[in-house]
Order: C-alpha cells, then structure tokens, then sequence
C-alpha cells in the first residue's frame, strides 16, 4: 500500500510534464532589447510573449521558471548557475527583474523561461537568449581618450593597434567615440550598424557600443582598426568643449587591450564637408587616390603613421542599450534627366534620409565630380548637401557615404562624362532601426496614403536615436515633435521600448541647474520653443507608462520633471505662468494654417503654456501617487487648483463661453485639461463642437498645438465623422493636399512653397487610424495593455478597416467590415491578455459571436450600455461580433 501511495504521488508530480501546454514562450527581450550586448543595467528585466496554437480562449499564465546561464552550454543542461528563479506563480511576463547575484562586467549570459498555462500545464523551455554586462563602474575602463595628434576637425582618421592573442572563447570590444565610428577586427567590419553610436548631449554623456569579436578573432596575430568620423563634436555648442575623439577597449577573459598612445593612426581618404550647424550640417568629400587598402589588416605596414595623442573628457559613458542605426531600405533612380548644363538631375522617387551611392565609370585620376541634394525639382542643393567624389581613375569605382548622410529627393551631379545610367545611382535609407509593429489599411485609399506617409516621415527623422524635426537643415530634437510622434507614431507602430528610454534620460541631460530644460534634446542649443518643448521628456514618459506599465521610466524622470515644476512655480507670478523669456523661447502655437505662431509675450502664448503647465502638474500629481510620493501629489494639486481658478479669470469670456478667441486648440487645451469648471463644459464644448462640425472646417493646429487638438479628438471626445471628413479633404490646409501635390514627406508647414519637406512639424496624425477608426488603444485604469480597449469608429466613407499593434503580450488585431446591413468586428486578444470592446450597436440589434449570441458565451461578459455601444469583456483569443436585425 505504501509502495502504491509513493508510484501516485511521482505520477501527480510528473504529470503536467506529460500533459504539456499548447502555449509557446517566444520573443524574449532583456530590457526591450533582443540578446543586447554590453548593457549597464546591473538589474535587467526580462520580457516574453506567449502564444497558443489552439488559440484557447482564456489562456493565460500562472507560473513562470527562468534560468539564467554562464553558457549556452549549461543552459542545455538546465542548469540556472547565475540565478534560477525556480517556480513563480505570477502571471507576470513583461519586466520581470533579475534577482540572482551581481552581475559583473563583460558577464556572458544566456537565458530561457518557462511557463506553465491557465491549467497548470506546463510549457516548453524557450531558445535560449542572450544578454552580455557591459563596463559598470569608471574603473572598469581603462586605457584613455585619444585623438589624432594634428589632424583637422573635419577629417575622417583611421586608428589601428596590432595585438598578439592566444585562444578565447569570449571576445568584446566597447567603444566610445565623439562622433561616429566603425569597428575592424582583421579587417573585417565588426557589425552592420553605421554612425554608431546614437546621439547624445556629447559634452555630458556619450554612449559606448559593445561588440562580440569572438568570431573574428585568430590564435596569434590580430590587428583592432577603427574608422573615426567626427559626426556632432564639431558642433557649435558641443565643441566649445568637446573634440574629436574615441575610447575603446577589447576585454578577451583575461586579455585587455585599451586606447593609449601605442595605437597608430592617419588622416584617412574622406573627411566632412560643410560646418555641422544650422542649414549647413554638409556632406562628404571622398579622394579615392589617398585610401590605403588593407588598412585595417594585420599584415599593413603602419611604421609611419604617428602615435594618437592621449587626451581626456568629463562625461559619463552609459551603453548603447537601444536599437543600432542600420539600412533599412533602398530607393533606386526613377528618372534621369539634364535639363540643367552639366548637370544630371536623378529622382529616387521619394523623400528619404541616408546615403547616395554612385557607380562611376571612364573617369580620369583627379576628375571631381559633385553629388548633390535636394528635396524639391528646382533646387540644385539644399542645405549645403554637397559630396565631392575625386576620382582614383582605373575602371569602375563607386562613392558611397560613410560618417555623415543627406536627405532628398533629387540628387544632381556635375563633373561627369556621360549621362548615369539608371542603375548607376540609388540611395540607401537610414534610420534607428526600431521593429515595426503597427499596421493598418482600409478602404479609403487616401487614408491609407497618409497613414504610411505619416510613418515614413517619422523614420526619416530617426536616424540617430531621437526624433528629428528635419534630417537636413536643423537635425534638432525639437520637443513638441518628439511628445506628437512618440504618441501618434512611435509606441503604436514599433517596439520603442528602448530607443524612447534612451531618449527620455535625453531630456534630462538638457536641463539647467535652475530646472529650466532646452527646447531640443539630446542637443542644446538656443532655438525656438517653450513649455511644450521643454516638458517632452515628462510627457514621453508618461505616455510610455500608459503603453509598456513601465515605473523605472517614471522614476528615472521624476527628479528632472520635479525640478521643472519648480522652475515653473518660480515664475508665476499671481498664480499665473507668465513669460520667463521673450520672442521665440517662449511659444504657444507653431507654424498653424495661414501662417499663425504665437510667439512669447502674446496673450495666445500666455494662454497656452499656461495650460501645458496645467498639463504638467496633472501628469505629476498621477506620477507622484503612482509612485508614492504624496507630499509632492498634495502640494502639485494646490498648485493645479489655483492655476486653474487664475486661467479662468484672465482668460475666459463668459459672454461667449470661449477661452481667448476659442479655437480649436485654445478650446481642446482647457477641455483636456479639466480647466473647465464643471458647470461651464457643456457650453464650452458646444462651442468646439461647432467648430469641428463645420463644413469648411480642418485641423487649425501647429506643431504644438497638435499632440493637444488629436488627443482631445482621439482619446477625451468622439467627433470620428467630423475627424475623417476634415481628414478626407484634399485642399491647402490639409495632409490629402500634400499628397495631392506630390509630397512624400509632410513639410514643415501647410503649404508645399517651403524650403523644408521633411518635417515633423504635423506628424501622429498615423494615431486617429489605430487608435479611432480600429479602435485599438490603451485602457486608462490598467496601463501596459495586459488590460486594453477595443473601441472602432465605422465612419460613413469607410467600409472596412484592419490594425494591428504590438504590445509586450503580443499582436492585438482589430478589424470591421459593413455589409449587407451588418456590422462584423474581429479581434484578436493576445495571451495573458484581455479587452473591453466597446460595440457599435444600435437598439434592437442582435449581437452574435462565431454564430452564437454572446450572452450564451461563457468567456464573454457582458458590462453594459454607454453611449450607444454595448460594453463586453474578453480574455485571450480570436472573436468574431456580428451585429444586424
């Protein structure tokens, strides 16, 4: 009897092994990142996403097991000897915390998870992951800056160093450089990324790229080459202290090998043309005769190159933990013509950012031949985007771009003996190389036009690991933009998740000792803006809390946010914020329709920073009770009580329940903002109601103004009709006129006569499409889409509509269709997930799901009725609604 108790017991223990899980454990990320290299958070956070080939309505997880390896080997063997969690019951598998022992530097690690489902079956191990240390403290760091001993700023200089090795198994290489640069090993590119590192406020931070050599690497001899490029240490406002430079250090187990005056170096065949400031960030200059092939081998005599020169910088060095700059794509000529003399005018079809290459053939030793670009048909060349090609002669050679890039449309070259032929010329787009995640069409063509335009315009501005308000004149963060298209465009269409905490801590690299911050990060600079500028950072971050249910962020920005405020507090006078600076540095409302800007001292821009410090505070007291500080919540709820009896005062017409002279934005602002005392919404309200409504309407809104008009109209009120049909017009001012006139890009402002067509000044229009006419958005109550919301709006002048997001529990998927008089949704529920889905319905209709009327479905609970709309809840899994009579 005994001996029969003790055979159960194994069995019941060994069962859910036997009985397995139709889940799967994918996609593992350690801090939003796949297998990063060389990180310097010393308590990283491991995601996962769970799928269900069964599609089981309600799977979820109940458990999870992680094991944390020094080797894929080990990891094999199921052996956790860096840390072995053991079983979790938690449903938990977004940014679950490492908690085994310290981690140290240059530490290799390989991970895997495994979860067990809603009934307690096991899963699978996943593949394993990868995650590598970088250097964590100051004194990991050895060797020195260096620098060439005399070389001009603007030459591209070439660093090598000769090393004996015996046999590793584990090989990085870490590299910080004031600028751009690529890394050899035996004379072998170490990677794909180009202008590495990201971008960063230079005087202040720089961020170091880790690479795995070990691949590279030979018993015995091996030579280390860097190509250095001086990219933004040239800058006007960074080279007032920086310079030229790098540092890196190769970390073989127990060999190191660090930047000193042994290594060699030489000015190299290429250096920057242009001044890298505003409208004349340049090009390239390239003499094919001065490269030296083999440069970067081994077996090259560098006898007479000189020593670098050691030299030194005070910043803080943080690693590259984001998505790398890369080629994504390639635009090919569409046409060639010469209607200019001397001059071959090639059309790539559309507006990018990256690189021109041309392949050049029957030139003599010394021809220069000129490559330049442009954005528009009549201009020759923009913003001093001239690259000079001086030819070796010989057969065909080929100029490409290196440590610097163009954007346009039209490349003119001069100085050739014959007509291009198509192929001879293309470009290569460049951007940070975010995963797309979002989707979206419909049957309205234009929309669809303009969603994807919207997308492109936005990754042409994210070249260097921050969101640009043009990738040729300024190449400046400007802070309105970057709060627009992180909400409109980023963190619904990619995996953000580490470029926008990079670009978070930006913001906070820019700010003053009295807590003022710079209107652009991760460059400081003294351009236009204001509040909304400069509050970017509390404002990404915040809206990165309500998509990934990430406190780290909040935390890391709160101490900058809070000085901010104080700041702010500081120059209100009366309860009012008033104008700190003048003209241009204090701005409401940029570049609207018919040419309006608000600029600083004005009662529109008094009105509007008001509001964003309205704003401001409102995001703060969430923050503070978020994470607990309630002191700061009580004292930042007095604040936003006063300013909002103040705004009301000086600002609103009672006569005509307007705020100022009650346009779109200067209404949607105090609306969103609860500024509006209770009993005056209503008529408030009708007054933008009929402004909206209207039939000249369209969207009276800035740079600024933007991120505040759309998230009242997509978020806070329903004017979805009113919304698609300002958004279907295709007359000046609207996006349908931009592509009407054969824009690629939104330009700066709203006409097509301007000089810069690559702009963010109107882009995250792209959120209306997955957030309104989808549906898919965040739920307010439950931030990081465990818990989301499923809301279409079937417009009249669509008749069917398909989205998809991705969010750290997988691809949530909206679409509908109308016909025949029915209304058909599908959605789809990512495991561990679940939606309120908001049906449209209308009283007497039958609603259905797969067949069946849903209140005879078990998984599906029914909430209610709100504002024409059956409310219904529903854990993971694929649902198909039918509503009709």
């Amino acid at each position: 009897m005994i001996k029969t108790c003790i055979l159960f017991a194994g069995l019941a223990f060994a069962l859910p092994a036997f009985a397995q899980s139709t889940m799967e454990v994918t996609d593992l990320r350690c801090e939003y990142m796949t297998d990063p290299l060389g990180i310097d958070v010393q308590t990283p956070r491991f995601n996962w996403k769970l799928t269900d080939k069964e599609h089981t309505r309600g799977q979820k997880q109940t458990a999870y097991h992680i094991l944390v390896a020094s080797s894929k080997a080990l990891l094999d063997k199921n052996r956790g000897d860096i840390w072995d969690s053991g079983e979790v019951t938690s449903d938990q598998s977004s940014l679950v915390p490492f908690k085994g022992a310290a981690l140290r530097a240059n530490q290799d690690c390989y991970w895997k998870v495994r979860t067990r489902d809603k009934d307690g079956h096991t899963t699978a191990w996943s593949a394993a992951a990868r995650f590598s240390m970088g250097l964590l403290q100051p004194s990991d760091w050895k060797g020195a800056w260096i620098k060439h001993p005399d070389a001009a700023k603007e030459n591209h200089i070439w660093y090598r160093r000769n090393f004996t090795l015996g046999k590793v198994n584990t090989a990085f290489v870490h590299v910080a450089s004031m600028g751009y640069h690529e890394l050899y090993i035996n004379g072998r590119k170490a990677d794909n990324r180009v202008l590495a590192p990201a971008l960063t406020r230079l005087d202040k931070r720089v961020m170091y790229v880790t690479y795995d050599i070990a691949g590279l690497l030979r018993e015995g001899n091996n030579t280390i080459a860097i190509w250095y490029g001086p990219g933004w240490s040239r800058n006007e406002f960074f080279g007032r202290i920086i310079f030229p430079s790098l540092r890196a250090q190769l970390n073989a187990e127990d060999f190191v090998l660090a930047t000193d005056a042994s290594w060699k170096c030489q000015v190299s065949s290429s250096k920057n043309t242009g001044n890298n400031t505003y409208e004349d960030h340049g090009a390239e200059c390239v003499d094919a005769r001065q490269y030296l092939a083999d440069w970067n081998t081994t077996g090259f005599d560098d006898s007479k190159w000189p020593h670098a020169v050691e030299t030194g910088h005070k910043v803080a060095l943080s690693a590259h933990i984001m998505e790398p700059a890369r080629i994504i794509d390639t635009v090919t000529a569409k046409t060639v013509t010469d209607t200019l003399k001397g001059i071959y005018k090639v059309d790539l079809g559309k507006n990018f950012t990256g690189w021109v290459e041309v392949k050049l053939k029957g030139m003599a030793a010394g021809d220069s031949v000129r490559i330049m670009v442009a954005d528009d048909p009549e201009t020759v060349q923009d913003w001093a985007q001239g690259n000079i090609y001086i030819c070796k002669g010989g057969g065909e050679e080929t100029f490409r771009n290196r440590f610097n890039y163009i954007a346009g449309r039209y490349i003119n070259i001069s100085g050739l003996k014959n007509k291009p032929p198509l192929n001879s010329v293309k470009g290569y787009v460049i951007a940070t190389d975010i995963e797309r995640t979002g989707h979206f069409s419909c049957s309205n063509t234009l929309f669809n036009k303009i969603y994807e335009t919207d997308l492109w315009t936005y990754r042409m501005c994210t070249t260097e690991g921050y969101t640009a308000d043009c990738p040729h004149r300024e190449r400046l963060g400007y802070g309105e933009e970057v709060f627009a298209t992180a909400w409109g465009i980023g963190m619904p269409n990619y995996n953000v998740g580490a470029f926008y905490t990079k670009h978070v801590r930006d913001w906070s690299d820019v700010q003053e000792p009295n807590g003022w911050i710079h209107h652009t990060a991760p460059q400081w600079n003294e351009h236009y803006g204001g509040p909304m500028w400069s509050s970017a950072g509390l404002n990404v971050a915040w809206e990165f809390y309500r998509t990934y249910g990430d406190k780290k962020i909040l935390e890391a920005n709160y101490p900058s946010s809070k000085k901010w405020l104080e700041f702010l507090h500081t120059k209100s006078q009366f309860g009012l914020l008033e104008a700190f600076f003048g003209g241009g540095k204090f701005l409401g409302d940029w570049a609207a329709p018919g040419g309006r800007k608000e600029f600083g001292g004005t009662p529109e821009a008094t009105f509007f920073n008001n509001c964003v410090y309205a704003m401001n505070l409102e995001t703060m007291i969430n923050i503070a009770g978020i994470l607990g500080h309630q002191q700061d919540a009580i004292l930042y709820t007095k604040r936003l009580r006063f300013l909002k009896t103040r705004i009301n005062a000086q600002f609103f017409d009672p006569a005509l329940n307007i705020y100022m002279n009650g346009d779109q934005v200067q209404t949607a602002f105090p609306l969103m903002t609860g500024i509006v005392p209770e009993k005056l919404y209503a008529p408030v309200l009708a007054g933008f109601r009929e402004k909206i409504t209207a039939p000249d309407a369209y969207f009276d809104m800035g740079s600024s103004g933007l991120p505040v008009l759309l998230k009242f109209l997509i978020e806070d009120k329903e004017y979805d009709e009113a919304f698609s049909r300002i958004l279907s017009k295709t007359n000046e001012p609207s996006y349908g006129y931009f592509l009407e006139m054969d824009e690629t890009t939104w330009p700066e402002y709203w006409s097509v006569n301007v000089t810069s067509k690559i702009h963010t000044c109107f882009t995250g229009i792209a959120s209306w499409f997955i957030k309104s006419l989808a549906g898919i958005r965040p739920d307010p109550e439950h931030p990081g889409y465990q818990s989301f919301i499923i809301k279409p709006s079937p417009v009249s002048n669509v008749s069917h509509a398909e989205a998809e997001t991705a969010s750290l529990y997988g691809i949530i998927k909206s679409s509908w269709q109308k016909e025949n008089g029915r209304f058909r949704l599908n959605v789809t529920v990512p495991v561990n997930a679940q939606a309120t889905v908001y049906f449209p319905a209308s009283a007497g209709e039958r609603i259905t799901e797969g067949g069946r009327d849903i209140s005879s479905i078990k998984e599906i609970k029914v909430i209610g009725k709100k504002d024409g709309r059956l409310l219904v809840k529903v854990p993971a899994g694929q649902y198909v609604f039918v509503a009709g009579r």
